[in-house]
Protein backbone atom coordinates (compact mmCIF):
# COMPACT_ATOMS: atom_id res chain seq x y z
CA UNK A 1 0.00 0.00 0.00
CA UNK A 2 1.33 3.48 -0.83
CA UNK A 3 2.32 6.00 1.83
CA UNK A 4 0.32 8.86 2.44
CA UNK A 5 1.66 12.23 0.92
CA UNK A 6 2.68 14.65 4.09
CA UNK A 7 0.14 17.35 3.03
CA UNK A 8 -3.74 16.38 1.90
CA UNK A 9 -6.16 18.18 -0.25
CA UNK A 10 -7.12 20.42 2.68
CA UNK A 11 -3.43 21.51 3.77
CA UNK A 12 -2.99 22.09 0.35
CA UNK A 13 -5.60 24.48 -0.09
CA UNK A 14 -4.45 26.40 3.16
CA UNK A 15 -0.97 26.90 1.80
CA UNK A 16 -1.90 27.54 -1.74
CA UNK A 17 -4.31 30.88 -0.01
CA UNK A 18 -1.34 31.89 2.19
CA UNK A 19 1.19 32.18 -0.91
CA UNK A 20 -0.77 35.13 -1.79
CA UNK A 21 1.04 37.20 0.96
CA UNK A 22 4.40 34.96 0.62
CA UNK A 23 5.61 31.79 1.86
CA UNK A 24 9.41 33.33 2.76
CA UNK A 25 9.49 33.08 6.68
CA UNK A 26 6.16 31.23 7.25
CA UNK A 27 7.55 28.14 8.98
CA UNK A 28 5.77 29.02 12.18
CA UNK A 29 2.37 29.65 10.09
CA UNK A 30 2.92 25.91 8.02
CA UNK A 31 3.31 24.60 11.31
CA UNK A 32 0.35 26.19 13.07
CA UNK A 33 -1.63 25.38 9.54
CA UNK A 34 -0.25 21.24 10.34
CA UNK A 35 -0.95 20.91 13.96
CA UNK A 36 -4.50 22.42 14.14
CA UNK A 37 -5.52 19.98 11.01
CA UNK A 38 -3.78 16.67 12.24
CA UNK A 39 -3.19 17.16 15.50
CA UNK A 40 0.86 16.42 14.84
CA UNK A 41 4.54 18.33 14.39
CA UNK A 42 5.25 18.25 11.01
CA UNK A 43 8.43 17.03 9.65
CA UNK A 44 11.18 19.29 8.92
CA UNK A 45 10.53 21.37 5.86
CA UNK A 46 12.46 24.07 4.24
CA UNK A 47 10.74 26.93 2.43
CA UNK A 48 12.11 28.06 -0.80
CA UNK A 49 10.86 31.75 -2.75
CA UNK A 50 10.95 32.75 -5.59
CA UNK A 51 11.38 36.26 -4.05
CA UNK A 52 14.01 35.55 -1.84
CA UNK A 53 15.79 33.80 -4.90
CA UNK A 54 15.60 36.87 -6.87
CA UNK A 55 13.48 35.16 -9.62
CA UNK A 56 10.36 36.85 -10.84
CA UNK A 57 11.33 40.84 -10.67
CA UNK A 58 10.30 41.54 -13.98
CA UNK A 59 7.96 39.08 -15.16
CA UNK A 60 5.65 39.12 -11.77
CA UNK A 61 6.15 35.55 -11.32
CA UNK A 62 5.72 34.32 -7.69
CA UNK A 63 6.21 31.49 -6.69
CA UNK A 64 7.14 29.15 -3.93
CA UNK A 65 8.57 25.40 -2.99
CA UNK A 66 8.20 23.61 0.86
CA UNK A 67 10.80 20.61 0.81
CA UNK A 68 9.57 17.94 3.82
CA UNK A 69 12.71 15.74 4.32
CA UNK A 70 12.77 13.48 6.92
CA UNK A 71 15.51 10.30 6.02
CA UNK A 72 14.26 7.99 8.92
CA UNK A 73 10.14 7.62 8.29
CA UNK A 74 11.10 7.80 4.20
CA UNK A 75 9.43 11.67 3.40
CA UNK A 76 11.08 13.04 0.53
CA UNK A 77 8.18 15.21 -0.79
CA UNK A 78 8.63 18.85 -2.26
CA UNK A 79 5.00 21.18 -3.38
CA UNK A 80 5.41 23.88 -5.42
CA UNK A 81 3.24 26.35 -5.53
CA UNK A 82 2.21 29.73 -7.62
CA UNK A 83 0.18 32.57 -6.99
CA UNK A 84 -2.04 33.65 -8.94
CA UNK A 85 -2.89 36.84 -10.52
CA UNK A 86 -2.14 39.76 -8.72
CA UNK A 87 -2.84 43.09 -10.22
CA UNK A 88 -1.82 45.52 -7.09
CA UNK A 89 1.16 44.06 -6.73
CA UNK A 90 2.56 43.95 -10.34
CA UNK A 91 0.83 44.81 -13.43
CA UNK A 92 3.39 41.83 -15.24
CA UNK A 93 0.66 39.68 -14.20
CA UNK A 94 -2.26 40.63 -16.38
CA UNK A 95 -0.10 41.81 -19.51
CA UNK A 96 1.14 37.82 -19.05
CA UNK A 97 -2.58 36.81 -18.99
CA UNK A 98 -2.79 38.74 -22.28
CA UNK A 99 0.32 37.50 -24.16
CA UNK A 100 1.06 34.74 -22.51
CA UNK A 101 -1.85 32.73 -21.71
CA UNK A 102 -3.80 34.49 -24.31
CA UNK A 103 -2.35 34.71 -27.19
CA UNK A 104 0.61 32.38 -26.36
CA UNK A 105 3.25 34.92 -27.72
CA UNK A 106 4.99 35.55 -23.82
CA UNK A 107 7.00 32.88 -21.97
CA UNK A 108 8.41 34.98 -18.87
CA UNK A 109 6.98 33.89 -16.05
CA UNK A 110 6.79 30.25 -17.27
CA UNK A 111 10.70 30.48 -17.90
CA UNK A 112 10.70 32.13 -14.46
CA UNK A 113 9.32 29.47 -13.03
CA UNK A 114 11.03 26.85 -14.44
CA UNK A 115 14.22 28.79 -13.34
CA UNK A 116 12.88 28.61 -9.83
CA UNK A 117 11.87 24.63 -10.02
CA UNK A 118 15.66 24.20 -11.42
CA UNK A 119 17.35 26.00 -8.30
CA UNK A 120 14.82 24.05 -5.94
CA UNK A 121 16.03 21.11 -7.25
CA UNK A 122 19.44 21.38 -7.28
CA UNK A 123 18.72 22.53 -3.11
CA UNK A 124 17.01 19.20 -2.63
CA UNK A 125 19.11 16.88 -5.05
CA UNK A 126 21.80 16.35 -2.03
CA UNK A 127 18.95 14.02 -0.17
CA UNK A 128 19.65 10.28 -0.92
CA UNK A 129 15.71 8.82 -1.27
CA UNK A 130 13.70 9.35 -4.25
CA UNK A 131 11.54 12.73 -4.35
CA UNK A 132 7.84 13.36 -4.84
CA UNK A 133 6.74 16.43 -6.09
CA UNK A 134 3.17 18.02 -5.89
CA UNK A 135 1.90 20.69 -7.85
CA UNK A 136 -0.63 23.81 -6.42
CA UNK A 137 -1.69 27.13 -8.09
CA UNK A 138 -4.32 28.99 -8.60
CA UNK A 139 -5.55 31.28 -11.24
CA UNK A 140 -2.49 32.53 -13.24
CA UNK A 141 -0.45 30.20 -10.88
CA UNK A 142 -2.55 27.19 -12.41
CA UNK A 143 -1.49 28.09 -15.59
CA UNK A 144 2.07 28.12 -14.46
CA UNK A 145 2.27 24.77 -12.22
CA UNK A 146 0.38 22.89 -15.34
CA UNK A 147 2.60 24.35 -17.86
CA UNK A 148 5.63 23.43 -15.65
CA UNK A 149 4.18 19.83 -14.83
CA UNK A 150 3.94 18.97 -18.70
CA UNK A 151 7.33 20.31 -19.59
CA UNK A 152 9.56 18.30 -16.56
CA UNK A 153 7.54 15.18 -17.14
CA UNK A 154 7.83 14.00 -13.38
CA UNK A 155 5.25 15.58 -11.02
CA UNK A 156 3.09 12.73 -8.99
CA UNK A 157 0.29 14.97 -8.78
CA UNK A 158 -0.67 18.34 -9.65
CA UNK A 159 -3.65 20.65 -9.61
CA UNK A 160 -5.28 23.81 -10.97
CA UNK A 161 -7.59 26.16 -8.14
CA UNK A 162 -10.05 27.96 -11.04
CA UNK A 163 -7.17 28.04 -13.24
CA UNK A 164 -6.31 29.18 -16.31
CA UNK A 165 -5.00 27.06 -19.26
CA UNK A 166 -2.39 25.95 -21.02
CA UNK A 167 -1.75 27.33 -24.49
CA UNK A 168 -0.42 24.93 -26.74
CA UNK A 169 1.38 26.87 -28.78
CA UNK A 170 3.56 28.07 -26.44
CA UNK A 171 4.23 24.60 -25.17
CA UNK A 172 5.09 23.80 -28.37
CA UNK A 173 8.11 26.83 -27.90
CA UNK A 174 8.97 25.70 -24.62
CA UNK A 175 9.21 21.90 -25.14
CA UNK A 176 11.48 20.85 -26.98
CA UNK A 177 10.72 17.04 -27.30
CA UNK A 178 6.85 18.27 -27.71
CA UNK A 179 8.05 20.34 -30.71
CA UNK A 180 10.06 16.98 -32.34
CA UNK A 181 6.89 15.47 -31.99
CA UNK A 182 5.02 18.04 -33.08
CA UNK A 183 7.11 18.17 -36.31
CA UNK A 184 7.52 14.50 -36.76
CA UNK A 185 3.66 14.27 -36.87
CA UNK A 186 2.59 16.69 -39.50
CA UNK A 187 6.01 17.36 -41.57
CA UNK A 188 6.21 20.95 -40.52
CA UNK A 189 7.18 22.83 -37.25
CA UNK A 190 5.59 26.08 -37.73
CA UNK A 191 2.10 26.66 -39.19
CA UNK A 192 0.41 23.87 -37.29
CA UNK A 193 -3.25 24.77 -36.27
CA UNK A 194 -4.13 25.15 -32.39
CA UNK A 195 -6.96 22.02 -33.19
CA UNK A 196 -4.34 20.19 -34.44
CA UNK A 197 -1.89 20.69 -31.71
CA UNK A 198 -4.52 20.37 -28.74
CA UNK A 199 -4.79 16.46 -30.49
CA UNK A 200 -1.51 16.04 -30.59
CA UNK A 201 -0.69 17.09 -27.17
CA UNK A 202 -3.30 14.94 -25.90
CA UNK A 203 -1.80 11.75 -27.03
CA UNK A 204 1.79 13.05 -26.62
CA UNK A 205 1.29 13.96 -22.60
CA UNK A 206 -0.66 11.19 -21.85
CA UNK A 207 1.05 10.13 -18.79
CA UNK A 208 1.12 13.64 -17.60
CA UNK A 209 -2.56 14.10 -17.97
CA UNK A 210 -3.43 11.43 -15.33
CA UNK A 211 -1.49 13.82 -12.87
CA UNK A 212 -3.68 16.66 -13.56
CA UNK A 213 -6.76 18.04 -11.80
CA UNK A 214 -8.70 20.75 -11.81
CA UNK A 215 -11.04 22.12 -9.28
CA UNK A 216 -13.47 24.79 -10.40
CA UNK A 217 -16.53 27.40 -9.28
CA UNK A 218 -19.48 27.16 -10.92
CA UNK A 219 -19.46 30.30 -12.95
CA UNK A 220 -16.14 31.37 -12.54
CA UNK A 221 -15.55 33.37 -16.09
CA UNK A 222 -12.19 31.44 -17.02
CA UNK A 223 -12.51 27.95 -17.45
CA UNK A 224 -15.48 28.95 -19.77
CA UNK A 225 -13.41 30.50 -22.29
CA UNK A 226 -11.97 27.82 -25.76
CA UNK A 227 -9.66 30.86 -27.56
CA UNK A 228 -7.52 30.24 -29.76
CA UNK A 229 -4.54 27.76 -28.40
CA UNK A 230 -6.30 26.88 -24.96
CA UNK A 231 -5.50 23.64 -23.31
CA UNK A 232 -7.17 22.13 -19.94
CA UNK A 233 -4.89 19.02 -19.63
CA UNK A 234 -6.20 16.48 -17.37
CA UNK A 235 -8.92 13.99 -17.22
CA UNK A 236 -10.47 14.91 -13.71
CA UNK A 237 -12.45 18.52 -13.23
CA UNK A 238 -14.16 18.81 -9.44
CA UNK A 239 -17.04 21.76 -9.87
CA UNK A 240 -18.28 23.44 -6.78
CA UNK A 241 -20.11 25.95 -5.57
CA UNK A 242 -24.17 26.58 -6.91
CA UNK A 243 -24.62 24.22 -9.72
CA UNK A 244 -27.46 26.28 -10.65
CA UNK A 245 -25.20 29.15 -11.79
CA UNK A 246 -25.11 30.09 -15.17
CA UNK A 247 -21.89 29.45 -17.11
CA UNK A 248 -19.87 32.43 -17.99
CA UNK A 249 -19.90 33.24 -21.74
CA UNK A 250 -17.48 31.89 -23.79
CA UNK A 251 -16.16 35.07 -25.70
CA UNK A 252 -13.32 33.17 -26.69
CA UNK A 253 -15.35 31.54 -29.92
CA UNK A 254 -16.34 33.90 -32.61
CA UNK A 255 -20.27 33.97 -32.34
CA UNK A 256 -21.02 33.11 -36.17
CA UNK A 257 -18.04 30.39 -36.55
CA UNK A 258 -20.43 28.52 -38.55
CA UNK A 259 -21.16 30.91 -40.89
CA UNK A 260 -17.94 32.69 -41.56
CA UNK A 261 -16.83 29.29 -43.08
CA UNK A 262 -18.40 30.50 -46.21
CA UNK A 263 -18.97 34.48 -45.92
CA UNK A 264 -15.46 36.11 -46.95
CA UNK A 265 -16.68 39.41 -45.11
CA UNK A 266 -17.60 37.67 -41.77
CA UNK A 267 -14.30 35.41 -42.05
CA UNK A 268 -12.62 38.95 -41.95
CA UNK A 269 -14.77 39.86 -39.19
CA UNK A 270 -13.88 36.38 -37.12
CA UNK A 271 -9.78 37.54 -37.62
CA UNK A 272 -10.50 40.68 -36.07
CA UNK A 273 -12.52 39.29 -33.35
CA UNK A 274 -9.43 36.55 -32.45
CA UNK A 275 -6.68 39.22 -32.50
CA UNK A 276 -8.91 41.33 -29.58
CA UNK A 277 -9.40 38.24 -27.31
CA UNK A 278 -6.44 37.85 -25.74
CA UNK A 279 -6.58 41.71 -24.53
CA UNK A 280 -10.02 40.62 -23.05
CA UNK A 281 -8.08 37.57 -21.50
CA UNK A 282 -6.03 39.83 -18.55
CA UNK A 283 -9.90 41.60 -17.36
CA UNK A 284 -11.11 37.95 -17.31
CA UNK A 285 -8.20 36.86 -14.81
CA UNK A 286 -9.32 39.74 -12.75
CA UNK A 287 -12.29 38.63 -12.25
CA UNK A 288 -10.99 35.06 -11.72
CA UNK A 289 -8.34 36.09 -9.34
CA UNK A 290 -9.59 35.55 -6.10
CA UNK A 291 -11.87 32.64 -4.75
CA UNK A 292 -14.29 32.81 -2.01
CA UNK A 293 -12.43 31.24 1.40
CA UNK A 294 -15.42 28.99 2.01
CA UNK A 295 -15.12 27.62 -1.68
CA UNK A 296 -10.90 27.58 -1.71
CA UNK A 297 -10.35 26.05 1.92
CA UNK A 298 -13.01 23.08 1.29
CA UNK A 299 -12.25 21.44 -2.11
CA UNK A 300 -13.02 17.90 -1.13
CA UNK A 301 -10.18 15.44 -0.15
Amino acid sequence: MSKKPVLDNNLRNKITQLEYTGLAGKEKEIKEIYKETTGKEPPNFEIYSSKEMGIGENSGFDGAAVHFYDKKNHINEVYYIFRGTEPSKDFGDVVYDALGIGSGERNNQVQDAKVMYEEVEKKIKSSNSKIKRYGDGHSLGGHLIVTLGLITKNFVNIRGLNDAPVNVKQLQRLDRKFANYVEQQTGKRNGVSSKKLVVLANTYYKKQKATISHTWVKGEPMHAQSFPGSWYVGNKVTMLGDMDTEEMINIGEYPLKRLAKWNLFLKLDEVRYNSGVSNIIGGLSLANAHVDDSVLLNIPS
